[in-house]
């Protein structure tokens, strides 16, 4: 290395470490809990999109059709069998087909003669 690249390569070396300070102090992210209580896994559930009550969640709960446990008397529930669940409610629409947009239209026509 010559004396004239001197002033380059110290701004290059300076750039490089700028970015490793960052890496090391960026913060780490908070580690996911695997198991919830009723109100964390209703919070999750929400946060991943499906929107469920208090009095729907515990209805489905006690039902047997969303997957607990009992620990003393409380719910618990698993991350990965919550993400199964939520993957087997859900249902993949054919984009050339209306038949999911005929049967949306349906029970929103069932709900409003419902509700008059």
């Amino acid at each position: 290395m010559s004396f004239d690249r001197l002033p380059s390569a110290v701004a290059e070396i300076s750039d490089r470490l700028s970015r490793i300070e960052m890496l090391l102090t960026k913060p780490a992210e908070p580690a996911k809990p695997q198991r919830f209580d009723f109100n964390g896994a209703l919070d999750y559930l929400n946060g991943l999109g499906y929107k469920t009550s208090k009095s729907q969640m515990q209805k489905q709960s006690a039902s047997g059709r969303i997957p607990c446990k009992k620990f003393n008397n409380r719910l618990i529930f698993e991350r990965n069998e919550l993400d199964a669940w939520v993957e087997a409610q859900t249902v993949t629409v054919d984009n050339n087909s209306d038949k999911a947009a005929l049967t949306l239209a349906a029970s929103a026509n069932r709900k409003l003669r419902r509700a008059r």
